[in-house]
């Protein structure tokens, strides 16, 4: 039998859309699928770092059971289950759904996100567990507020903590920026949504990246609305991080096609296969990736567990080591 691919997967940041994330990372961890490659790291922007770090410490923690019950744990933990947090789901909806909206810092009032979000990391991530710390790695992108740019952190480091994970997902103006590693960052989707070129620079290689994408590229029909133009503008701001990372992958194969030599020192460039999942393309408005309704994060889970195969056909190749 040939041997299995190592592979690194990223996961797109989406709100609450990364249930779907959590469905296709538990069922690729699954028995089902679990032989079928070799997992060398995770890295995530948002929720999908939320699920990247579920799934990398429950590995380190107790294999791939403990890290499918951590995604499980946390996504019904996070859904509106009790009739007054369905209450406040539900005025949230409304209230992103209204077409006037009303500008308030986040400084001017204590935001809710960021304690609850703190409160389900303590209870599903620690313990960060045991065993070698460095297989997975984890790479959580972050944008930097004050420096500008943005950085992948790393779960190998002796400074990873909770607030690296909270950094990620902190998009203003639901979140104050947030301090970690002695920086203050905002929500990776300015900068790295999801880490892709830090996967390349682990200490060895793997050869594919498999990329979760909650983001659709294309759009059947012209945006018109103010929901639905708020919904593309996000989209494309989301995506474009990614699809530079993907298009430089795609040069440096299209390099060593020609000149096989950079795979040699000193450059030691390598071919990297990237394969995609995206999320179906649904009729939902932007305001539901705050949706935590019950039905609707079952709903996407459910979605991700049924796409997760496609990364082992090969229609689900976007960049091939060759041209």
């Amino acid at each position: 039998m040939p041997p299995v691919p190592k592979v690194a997967i990223a996961c797109q940041g989406g709100g609450s859309n990364a249930a779907f994330t959590a469905g296709v990372l538990a069922t690729l961890l699954s028995p089902a699928h679990r032989d079928r490659y070799e997992l060398m790291a995770l890295s995530g922007t948002s929720g999908g770092a939320v699920c990247a770090t579920l799934a990398w410490s429950g590995l380190l923690q107790g294999g791939t059971d403990e890290a499918i019950k951590r995604l499980h744990g946390f996504w019904t933990d996070l859904a509106a289950g009790t009739p007054l947090d369905a209450w406040l789901n539900a005025w949230a909806q409304l209230l992103f759904s209204s077409p006037v909206s009303v500008q308030a810092s986040p400084y001017a009032y204590s935001p809710a996100a960021e304690p609850r979000l703190r409160d389900l990391l303590q209870r599903w991530v620690h313990p960060i567990g045991a065993g070698d710390p460095t297989r997975p790695y984890l790479r959580l992108g972050v944008a930097d507020v004050l420096a500008g740019g943005g950085m992948a952190l790393d779960g190998e480091s002796e400074a990873f903590s909770i607030a690296d994970v909270v950094a990620s997902c902190a998009v203003p103006p639901l979140f104050r920026a947030v301090e970690a590693r002695g920086r203050l960052w905002w929500d990776g989707l300015y900068s790295h949504n999801p880490p892709v070129k830090a996967l390349l620079e682990l200490p060895e290689k793997p050869d594919e990246i498999w990329v979760i994408r909650l983001n659709p590229r294309d759009r059947a029909e012209e945006p018109r609305t103010s929901e639905a133009i708020e919904d593309r503008r996000n989209e494309l701001a989301g995506n474009l991080p990614l699809d530079q990372e993907e298009a430089k992958i795609a040069l440096v194969n299209k390099l060593l096609a020609k000149a096989p030599s950079l795979s040699e020192p000193p450059f030691r460039y390598r071919p990297v296969t990237v394969r995609e999942v995206v999320m179906p393309p649904r009729d939902r408005p932007y305001y539901t990736k705050l949706d935590r309704s019950p039905a609707f994060l079952r709903e996407l889970r459910e979605e991700g567990e049924a796409a997760a195969p496609g990364f082992f056909d090969a229609a689900s190749i976007v960049v091939k080591p060759r041209p």
